[in-house]
C-alpha cells in the first residue's frame, strides 16, 4: 500500500516536470517552481490525514484492517479533490488533533520533554554543536518520554545515526497511524526577508514555511535550556514575567527541532577509503513538514502552550486572524518503534555538508525553484 502511494506522488511529480520542460530552457532554475512542490506536498498530508480519518473513524485506530481493503486507498488516491478542498479536509483532521494534543497539555500543566541541559556548551557555534553531539553519544542523557493522545511515546534521546552532527532524535515507543500530528516544530518566527544576521549566522536550526516564513529553533533550544537550568525563573519571577508566559516552553510536543534527516546507507560495496558511491542510498524519510496557523479566536487558555513567537511579519500579508504561525510534524508511513526522519531538503544549488545526501533531486529542486511572489498558493498559505 505504501508503495502504491509512493508511485502516485512520484507520478504527479512527473507530471509537473513534463509540463515545466516546455519552459524557459536557458535557466535550469526556471524550470522549476515551488508552487508545484508545495501542491506535491499538499497531496502527501492529504493521503496521510485521509488515512487518518478512514482508520480513527472507520476503524477504531486500527491500521492493518485498514490495509486489509485496498478500496480504501482506491478512495483517497482514485479521485482526489480539487487543491483547495484538500486544505480543507486536512486542516479538519489537523485541527481536531491539535485541540485533543492541548487539551492533554492543559489537564497537566504542560512538560518539558527536553533532555537536561549540557552545561558549557551553547548552541551559537558549530564548533561547539559538533562538541554536544559528542558529548550526547557519550552519556545517556534524555528527556521524559511523553504519552501521545493516539496511544504511543514520543522519547528525545540519543539518536540512532553515527555522523558527529546527530545528537538527540526523537523516536516513537509504540504504533503510530500515518496523518497523526506527532511534534511541533517551536521557535521564534520571522518573514523570510527581514532576519537579522546574527539570528542566521552557523543556524541549522532554522527551516521555511513556503509563505516565506522561517522558523528559528535554535534559540527556543536556548531558552528552554536556561529555564531548565534556573528552576527559580518558575518558582520566583520577575516583573516581567507571568507563570503563563513560561507555558509555551512546557509544551511536550514542541520537538520538532530534534528530528534528523534521513541517514545514509552505506552499501558494503563501498570503497575502503570511504568514498561513497551511486549505490549508497538514504532511508525514507517517515514524516512530513506541514505549516500551520494557530487562529486568533484559538482557546485562551490553551494559546499560552502555542511554542512560536513572533518576531517579524511580512509588510503586505500581515493576516490579524492569525495568532501565530507554525510548521507541524505529521507521520507519512505506519511508525512503529522507530527514530523520526524529516527530509530536511537543504538548498541543491548550495553545497552538503558530508553527512547529507538528497533523497529526491527533483523535490529539492521544485522546492528552491522560482516563485510567483502574488501566487494563489502563496496568499492561501499566509491565510
Amino acid at each position: 500500500m505504501i508503495n502504491r502511494i509512493s508511485n502516485s506522488i512520484r507520478n504527479i511529480g512527473l507530471k509537473f516536470s513534463k509540463n515545466n520542460q516546455g519552459k524557459i530552457q536557458n535557466d535550469s532554475k526556471q524550470l522549476y517552481s515551488q508552487g508545484d512542490q508545495e501542491m506535491i506536498d499538499t497531496f502527501k498530508a492529504y493521503i496521510a490525514t485521509e488515512t487518518y480519518r478512514s482508520c480513527y473513524y472507520e476503524y477504531d485506530g486500527n491500521f492493518s484492517k485498514f490495509t486489509e481493503n485496498e478500496e480504501n486507498l482506491d478512495k483517497i488516491i482514485g479521485n482526489p479533490p480539487k487543491y483547495l478542498q484538500q486544505k480543507n479536509r486536512i486542516k479538519e483532521i489537523i485541527d481536531s488533533q491539535i485541540m485533543e494534543m492541548f487539551e492533554l497539555i492543559h489537564s497537566y500543566g504542560g512538560e518539558n520533554s527536553y533532555p537536561p541541559p549540557l552545561k558549557d556548551l551553547p548552541y551559537y557555534s558549530m564548533e561547539e554543536k559538533i562538541k554536544r553531539c559528542l558529548k550526547i553519544k557519550e552519556i545517556n542523557n534524555q528527556g521524559n518520554p511523553i504519552e501521545h493522545p493516539r496511544g504511543f511515546r514520543l522519547h528525545v534521546r540519543k539518536s540512532d545515526i553515527n555522523h558527529e552532527e546527530a545528537g538527540y532524535g526523537v523516536h516513537i515507543e509504540g504504533e503510530c497511524v500515518p496523518g497523526t500530528v506527532v511534534a511541533i516544530y517551536p521557535g521564534d518566527t520571522y518573514d523570510g526577508d527581514n532576519i537579522p544576521s546574527n539570528v542566521i549566522s552557523e543556524n541549522d536550526y532554522m527551516i521555511s514555511r513556503y509563505d516565506g516564513t522561517v522558523i528559528d529553533g535554535r534559540s527556543w533550544n536556548k531558552r528552554a535550556d536556561e529555564l531548565i537550568l534556573k528552576e527559580k525563573f518558575f518558582k520566583k519571577l520577575g516583573t516581567k514575567s507571568s507563570g503563563t508566559d513560561l507555558l509555551c516552553y512546557k509544551n511536550p510536543f514542541a520537538i520538532g527541532n530534534f528530528i534528523n534527516h534521513p541517514p545514509i546507507i552505506i552499501n558494503k560495496d563501498a570503497t575502503a577509503d570511504g568514498v561513497l558511491n551511486d549505490t549508497d542510498q538514504t532511508k525514507e524519510p517517515n514524516v512530513i513538514a506541514y505549516s500551520y496557523n494557530f487562529r486568533s479566536n484559538f482557546p485562551n487558555h490553551l494559546s499560552h502552550y502555542i511554542p512560536n513567537k513572533t518576531v517579524t511579519e511580512h509588510s503586505i500579508f500581515n493576516d490579524t486572524s492569525v495568532l501565530r504561525r507554525s510548521l507541524l510534524l505529521i507521520a507519512f508511513k505506519p511508525i512503529k518503534n522507530q527514530e523520526i526522519f524529516l527530509n530536511y531538503r537543504f538548498n541543491p544549488d548550495l553545497p552538503y555538508p558530508n553527512w547529507y545526501k538528497q533523497p529526491d533531486l527533483e523535490e529539492a529542486k521544485r522546492r528552491w525553484g522560482s516563485t510567483r511572489s502574488l501566487s494563489i498558493h502563496s496568499i492561501i498559505n499566509r491565510n
